[in-house]
C-alpha cells in the first residue's frame, strides 16, 4: 500500500515542497490519525517512510497505532526535487519560468526542474523501491509512506494509471492507495484510494 503524508502549511498554501522539509500542520496530524484508525482492521507488517519530516511524522503515527516498530527509512521514497521551484506558489513560478511551467503542465516528462530532478530520475527510484519492498517478507502488508509525485509514478509503473493521466490524477494528503498483487507487477485496474475525511 502507498500513503501520501498528511498536510503541511505549504500544502495548504499551494507551495511546491519537493525536498523542502516543513512539518505536518494540525490538519496533517489529524489526517494521519484518521488514516491510522482506518488501517486497524488490516494486517500491516511493516511501515517504511521517505526521509522527509512530513512523511516520517505520518509514518510514526501509523506505526504507533498499529503497535509496530519505528518505521524504516528508504531514501528512494523521497519526493521529486523541484530545485529552484521549492517554496514557491504557481503564480510565483509563472512570473519567472512561464515556459517551463507550461511544459510541466502539458508534457511533464520533458521537464528537468532548475537545480532539481526530472520525472525519469524519480521513476528510477520508484522502480528500485518497488523491487526492494516486493521482495520483503509479507510484501502485501508493507505500507510505504511517500509523496504525491512518487505515488503517481508508482501507479503508472504498476499499470494502475495511464501515463497521460499523470498531471490530473489527484493524490490528496492523508490518502492511501492499495496496490493489488505484487508491488512490481500488479495487473491493470482502477487505483483505489482511501482518503481521510
Amino acid at each position: 500500500a502507498l500513503v501520501r503524508h498528511g498536510a503541511t502549511a505549504w500544502t495548504l498554501t499551494g507551495r511546491y515542497q519537493g525536498r523542502a522539509d516543513p512539518p505536518l500542520c494540525p490538519q496533517g496530524f489529524t489526517e494521519a490519525a484518521t488514516l491510522a484508525a482506518s488501517l486497524r482492521d488490516h494486517a500491516i507488517s511493516q511501515i517504511v517512510t521517505s526521509p522527509l519530516l512530513r512523511a516520517r511524522q505520518t509514518a510514526a503515527i501509523l506505526a504507533a497505532a498499529a503497535s509496530l516498530p519505528s518505521p524504516a527509512t528508504d531514501n528512494d521514497l523521497c519526493e521529486i526535487d523541484y530545485g529552484a521551484w521549492e517554496g514557491l506558489t504557481q503564480p510565483e513560478i509563472k512570473s519567472s519560468w512561464p515556459g517551463l511551467l507550461r511544459t510541466w503542465k502539458q508534457t511533464p516528462e520533458a521537464v528537468r526542474f532548475p537545480g532539481g530532478e526530472s520525472l525519469a530520475g524519480v521513476r528510477q527510484r520508484v522502480r528500485a523501491a518497488l523491487r526492494t519492498w516486493h521482495r520483503a517478507p509479507h510484501a502485501h502488508a508493507v505500507v510505504l509512506v511517500t509523496h504525491a509525485t512518487w505515488i503517481k509514478l508508482a501507479l503508472i509503473e504498476t499499470g494502475q494509471l495511464p501515463p497521460e493521466h499523470f498531471r490530473h490524477f489527484p493524490v490528496p494528503t492523508g490518502t492511501l492507495f492499495w496496490l493489488p498483487g505484487p508491488l512490481s507487477s500488479a495487473p491493470p485496474t482502477e487505483p483505489r484510494a482511501h482518503a481521510a475525511p
